[in-house]
């Protein structure tokens, strides 16, 4: 019995387990004080916190995260966070989660809608990180969560003013596009109004003319009366002009049903949820929609990609962005010109894709973004317009729109004295898939 006794004390092999076990012990004890302490004070904090495990499975969240979900205390436990999900969302939370999950980087400001268990529809905002534990292994994702449905109301119902400030600012141009063509049509008819008893006195004389042949009266006198006939009416320049001015009034009520059109396409888009829609046509609305705020400024080149597959987004903001991008652009061409306003700059707007991204981007010759500014551009109310010319959310809003409404990218490229390139991005996977 000593002779074991000494071995087992001698028998490194022994204390070394002994000593791992112990060791692992008091780790696990150590991983759960932590976590307790972790779990109380999330529980305790002022804001909604919520766990998720690899799955998207609740594991835990606090008595702030249930009033937001409106669902009582372990009600919660192991379902998952995507059937809360509006269904325009489901998408975007899952490739936020797995960039997450790849790369260990969190991600603030991510906007989904959830369902509440009453039914009721609430807009909120996340930031979320990656959850490990002791030992770093990667167990899932917690996240802050604040319901910002009262603010995403004021900013659509900002954003739905300054649309229709937009389409107010717009309707004058509009109305002086539609009159240009509307007068020369007019003009058009009259003259064939005047022209047709001309036309009428000659035609009666012709006809006369074909009645004394058949009746054999003198046909030297009908003759000599159609001849003075046609030489006061002019009859030579009515066979060229006539043509001439049906051709013109054709193509100025082409044009007023175009501007017709666009304008209808830019007001009334369709539904306000995603959707397919055919983002080259929307560019071709806005420019003809916007004419009179450029075409004294610039010339607008288009270079759109035929290939452009049906883009998923809410039409009706894009056309917003577009306007926005393209007034920016007029706007940074007439500081290039100058206050006597001489020669005109270029805008040009070019798309194209790739499997994952449709891309915009709108040129200008303008004066180029200063450094000292490059910062401040999508900030809510920077501008530098002059007071009472801007309201500075142009590009906030634009920013948002393309940002956190449709899981996009908004950036531009600068060059002061050459001019800016605004580059806006939507992913091509949407809900409507």
């Amino acid at each position: 019995m000593a002779i074991e006794k000494v071995e087992q004390q001698d028998n490194p092999k022994s204390n070394i387990i002994s000593a791992k076990e112990e060791s692992g012990q008091q780790a696990i004890l150590v991983s759960r004080r932590i976590e307790e302490r972790h779990r109380l004070f999330f529980k305790e904090i002022g804001h909604a916190y919520f766990e998720v495990d690899n799955r998207g499975k609740f594991s835990f969240y606090n008595d702030h995260f249930c009033e937001v979900m409106g669902h009582g205390n372990g009600e919660l436990i192991d379902k998952s966070i995507l059937q809360f999900l509006d269904k325009d969302d489901v998408e975007k939370v899952k490739s936020a989660l797995k960039d997450i999950y790849e790369t260990g980087n969190p991600l603030s400001d991510l906007e989904f809608q959830i369902k509440r268990k009453d039914g009721q529809k609430r807009q909120i905002n996340t930031s979320i990180s990656l959850n490990t534990d002791i030992e770093n292994r990667k167990t899932g994702f917690r996240g802050i969560v604040r319901d910002i449905s009262g603010r995403k109301k004021s900013e659509d119902q900002l954003n739905k003013t300054l649309r229709l400030e937009s389409i107010g600012q717009l309707a004058a141009g509009i109305a002086h596009e539609i009159n240009t063509p509307i007068q020369y049509v007019g003009d058009n008819i009259q003259f064939l109004k005047d022209s047709f008893g001309d036309i009428l006195n000659l035609l009666n004389s012709a006809l006369a003319y074909v009645k004394l042949t058949a009746t054999g009266s003198s046909k030297e006198e009908a003759v000599s009366v159609i001849e003075e006939i046609m030489k006061s009416t002019d009859s030579d320049y009515l066979i060229d002009e006539i043509p001439r001015a049906i051709e013109q009034s054709i193509n100025g009520l082409q044009r007023v049903s175009e501007i017709v059109k666009a304008m209808k396409q830019f007001c009334h888009p369709g539904k306000e949820d995603q959707q397919a829609s055919d983002l080259n046509a929307a560019i071709k609305n806005v420019v003809t929609v916007a004419k009179n705020e450029w075409k004294y400024v610039a010339d607008v080149v288009t270079d759109l990609d035929a290939t452009l597959p049906l883009v998923p987004c809410r039409l009706g903001e894009i056309n917003q962005v577009i306007l926005n991008l393209i007034i920016n652009a007029v706007d940074a061409i007439k500081d290039a010109i100058g206050k006597d306003g001489t020669g005109k700059g270029t805008i040009r707007i070019t798309t194209l894709h790739d499997d994952s991204w449709a891309e915009i981007r709108v040129s200008d010759t303008g004066t180029g973004i200063p450094d000292e500014i490059r910062s401040k551009i999508f900030n809510s109310f920077f501008t530098t317009k002059e007071v009472g010319k801007g309201t500075g959310q142009g590009l906030a809003i634009s920013h948002s729109i393309i940002v956190k409404k449709h899981g996009g990218t908004i950036d531009f490229e600068t060059e002061i004295g050459k001019g800016t390139t605004m580059i806006v991005r939507i992913p091509l996977k949407g809900s409507y898939e």
